[in-house]
């Protein structure tokens, strides 16, 4: 098995202090501001997701890389797409049933938040928890 890399993907964030006032005027509403931290600001074109929607995929996120996860503690990120899809196509929160999207984007918000982050270089794309000790 390869070594992880001893850096960071730059889609790791944090993000500026704004992007988190925004998400906490955001959360008074319900909603939660989908950050990304390749953008100067820290967000994601300044669009939000129905907070139960974020909270439900996060978990997922979070979850699957757990549960999925080879030996590295990565897994691939169209597996944690695929599964999301499977497991929540017909829940209430997805009256049309498209998941995948909301999944991905959860996942760069996740980025953004330090909760996880994508393996550098991973072709196909990888993700793993949040690495403490790794130069940006």
């Amino acid at each position: 098995m390869k070594p992880l890399p001893a850096r960071r993907d730059p889609h790791c964030g944090p993000v500026p202090e704004a992007a988190w006032a925004a998400d906490a005027y955001a959360r008074v509403r319900g909603r939660v501001v989908v950050c990304n931290a390749t953008r100067p600001d820290g967000l994601d074109g300044g669009w939000t997701m129905d907070e139960r929607i974020w909270e439900l995929l996060r978990r997922h996120v979070l979850d699957t890389i757990d549960e999925l996860g080879e030996d590295d503690g990565t897994v691939a990120l169209q597996t944690v797409v695929t599964s999301a899809q499977a497991r929540y196509g017909t829940h209430e929160l997805f009256p049309k049933g498209r998941v995948t999207n909301y999944c991905r984007f959860t996942k760069v918000d996740l980025e953004a938040r330090c909760e996880v982050e994508r393996v550098p270089g991973s072709t196909p794309q990888r993700i793993m928890p949040w690495r403490a000790e790794v130069q940006h």
